[in-house]
C-alpha cells in the first residue's frame, strides 16, 4: 500500500513537473517573440538607411578640415557624430509622430518614402514614441553639454549655434509649429542639413572656422543631388500628402514639375562637380571617376524622362528612388575618398 502511494505521488511529481516545464518552454518562446517583434518594430522605426550618407558627409567636412589644418581629435569626432545621430534620429521619429495622417492615407509606400508604417500598422503606440523622443532629447542635450566642454578649439557660441542649428533644422521638419515640410520648404531644409550643416559639423567641431569657401565649395554637388533626391520621393506620396495639406513641391507645383526640377537638379550637381575639379578646388585620383557619375547621372535623367512621359505619378517607384539615393553618395564618398587615401 506504502509503495503503491510512493509510486503514485512520484508520478504526479512527474506530470507536474513535465506540465511545468512546457509552460515554461512555451511562455520563454511566446516572450522571446514578443520581445522580438517590439525590438524589430524600433529598429524598422528608426529607418537606419537613411544614415550612411549623414555620416558620410560629416566625415567628408572633417577630413577637410584635417587637410587645411592637419587637426583630428577622435574624441570629439565621435561625440560629435553621436550627437548629430541622435538628432536624426528624433527627427525620423517626430516625422514618423506628426505625419501619421499623410502616412496613414499612403497607397504607395515604400522603402524610401511613406514612413516606416510602425504607427500606422500599430506595432508601436503614440505613448511609446512620446516616451522615446523625450528621452533622445535629454541625450541630445548630454552630449551636446560634453562636445561643447571638450571642444577647447571652438569658440562656444560657435558650438552652441551648430548644436542648435541640427535641432532647428531637424527637428523643424516636422515639428509644430514651424513644419517646414507643410509649408512649402522642407525640401529646401532637407537639402541644407544633409549637406552644407552636416559637412560645417564636421569642419567646424574640428578647426573651430566656419568662413573657410573649401567645405561650402564641396557641398555644392551634394545639397543638388540630396535636393533632387528628396524632390522626387514627394511624387509617390503626392495623393496623401495634398490630402493631408503637407505641401511638398509635388503637392504645391504637381508631379511632373517635381520630377522636372529633380532632372535639372540632378544635373546641376553633376556640372557643378566637374567645375570643383576644373578650378583645383578638389584634386587627385577622384577626377578619373567623373565619367561614372555623368553615366550614372544619364541613367537616372533617362529614367526620370520616361516616369514623365508615362504620366502615371500616383504608383511606386522604388527603382528611381534607389538610383537617386545612390546617386548622393559620389559627391561625398568620392572626395572623402580622395581627400583621406
Amino acid at each position: 500500500m506504502e509503495k503503491r502511494y510512493s509510486a503514485t505521488l512520484d508520478d504526479y511529481n512527474s506530470v507536474v513537473k513535465g506540465e511545468f516545464e512546457i509552460n515554461l518552454m512555451v511562455n520563454s518562446q511566446m516572450l522571446f517573440k514578443k520581445f522580438s517583434a517590439k525590438a524589430w518594430s524600433w529598429i524598422k522605426i528608426s529607418r537606419l538607411h537613411f544614415y550612411p550618407v549623414p555620416w558620410i558627409a560629416y566625415s567628408l567636412g572633417t577630413a577637410a578640415a584635417y587637410s587645411m589644418y592637419r587637426k583630428f581629435s577622435l574624441s570629439i569626432y565621435v561625440l560629435g557624430y553621436v550627437f548629430l545621430f541622435l538628432v536624426e534620429l528624433c527627427s525620423v521619429l517626430t516625422n514618423e509622430y506628426f505625419d501619421f495622417k499623410t502616412d496613414r492615407q499612403n497607397k504607395n509606400p515604400g522603402f524610401f518614402n511613406g514612413g516606416s508604417r510602425v504607427l500606422v500598422e500599430n506595432r508601436l503606440v503614440f505613448k511609446e514614441v512620446r516616451t522615446a523622443i523625450a528621452i533622445l532629447l535629454l541625450l541630445i542635450l548630454g552630449t551636446g553639454y560634453v562636445l561643447l566642454k571638450i571642444s577647447s578649439d571652438v569658440k562656444p557660441v560657435l558650438m552652441v549655434s551648430f548644436l542648435c542649428t541640427g535641432l532647428f533644422l531637424g527637428l523643424g521638419y516636422t515639428l509644430p509649429p514651424l513644419k517646414f515640410s507643410y509649408h512649402g520648404i522642407g525640401e529646401i531644409v532637407v537639402a541644407i542639413t544633409f549637406s552644407p550643416y552636416l559637412i560645417l559639423c564636421g569642419y567646424v567641431f574640428q578647426s573651430g572656422v566656419w568662413k573657410d569657401a573649401f567645405p561650402w565649395h564641396i557641398s555644392i554637388p551634394l545639397l543638388f543631388a540630396i535636393f533632387s533626391a528628396i524632390t522626387i520621393s514627394g511624387v509617390p506620396d503626392f495623393q496623401a500628402d495634398r490630402a493631408a495639406k503637407k505641401r511638398t513641391i509635388a503637392v504645391i507645383f504637381g508631379p511632373r514639375v517635381a520630377i522636372m526640377l529633380s532632372g535639372i537638379c540632378i544635373s546641376v550637381a553633376a556640372l557643378s562637380w566637374i567645375v570643383l575639379y576644373y578650378f583645383d578646388i578638389l584634386k587627385g585620383w577622384s577626377v578619373i571617376l567623373i565619367f561614372v557619375v555623368l553615366l550614372h547621372a544619364l541613367v537616372l535623367l533617362t529614367v526620370l524622362f520616361k516616369l514623365m512621359r508615362s504620366a502615371h505619378f500616383d504608383r511606386k517607384i522604388n527603382r528611381v528612388m534607389v538610383l537617386t539615393l545612390s546617386y548622393m553618395l559620389w559627391f561625398c564618398l568620392i572626395p572623402l575618398l580622395s581627400l583621406v587615401l
